[in-house]
């Protein structure tokens, strides 16, 4: 019940005008004497409700939004950390080959997110691929990057072999 609330905000890369409602109660859930916070919100650009609940009354519901948009952002890095950069290949069994790892892969692929956003900030279009079953595909990926570098992968190799030195490694 009640109007619905209307914002502009940051969420998933852009800014976004944010519909929602929020209301607080008791979830059968949880345990019945914790009030929590459930929001409905409908979010620019997706065809489906937010439908979100959480225990932190504090935040307004447009809050929990952000949050929400955030965290799912986080999970699509480890996301590309597992499938892209070969996280689930990681077999240390001590601390630092894991943390060396993990710092590696994080680099790497905030050094590709960074391409992806010069080259899309550049106004160049062609570089990446809209797949024939999406084709309303409007921004490109890391996947994106990725195919981009491997298209000049020989090119890549001979100006790094030639950079240091081993110009017979490249040839």
């Amino acid at each position: 019940s009640g109007p619905w609330r209307e914002a502009e905000t940051y969420i998933y890369g852009r800014r976004r005008k944010v519909r929602w409602k929020e209301v607080v109660g008791l979830w059968r859930v949880a345990e019945s004497d914790v009030p929590v916070k459930l929001v409905v919100a409908e979010v620019a650009g997706y065809k489906k409700r937010f439908t979100l609940v959480g225990s932190a009354l504090e935040l307004t519901g447009l809050e929990m939004v952000e949050l929400f948009a955030a965290r799912f952002r986080q999970e699509d890095g480890f996301r590309d950390l597992k499938q892209r950069l070969g996280w689930e290949e990681c077999r240390a069994w001590t601390k630092n080959p894991i943390e060396r790892t993990s710092q590696a892969q994080w680099v790497t692929l905030s050094l590709l997110r960074l391409t992806q956003f010069a080259l899309e900030s550049a106004g160049e279009v062609d570089w990446w691929y809209r797949p024939p079953w999406r084709r309303k595909k409007d921004r490109p990926s890391v996947l994106d990057v990725e195919r981009l570098l491997r298209r000049h992968r020989g090119e890549i190799q001979r100006f790094l072999a030639e950079w240091l030195g081993d110009e017979e490694e490249a040839a």
